[in-house]
């Protein structure tokens, strides 16, 4: 019977620490997507007259916030993995 309890505690925890893994992976893809539209705004801001340039700073503002706040998650998910 015990080891039946810890044949199931051990599958819960692999099933667990694959979830946070997984989550990791995601949020990661989202701070890479994230970095990717702040450049873009950036650049669309060196093109752009004073409106579009002040429009595409605060998206690349956005932008860069978002990329931060996903890849701290994509930290904390790898940390409760292990």
């Amino acid at each position: 019977m015990k080891k039946f309890v810890f044949a199931i505690a051990a599958a819960l925890t692999v099933a667990t620490a694959s979830a946070q893994i997984g989550k990791a992976a995601s949020e990661a893809t989202d701070a890479a997507k994230h970095k990717i539209d702040q450049k873009r705004a950036e650049s669309e801001a060196e093109k752009s007259g004073p409106v579009g340039k002040a429009v595409n700073n605060v998206k690349s503002g956005y932008h860069k916030k978002q990329s931060e706040r996903s890849a701290d998650k994509a930290k904390k998910a790898i940390k409760n993995a292990g």
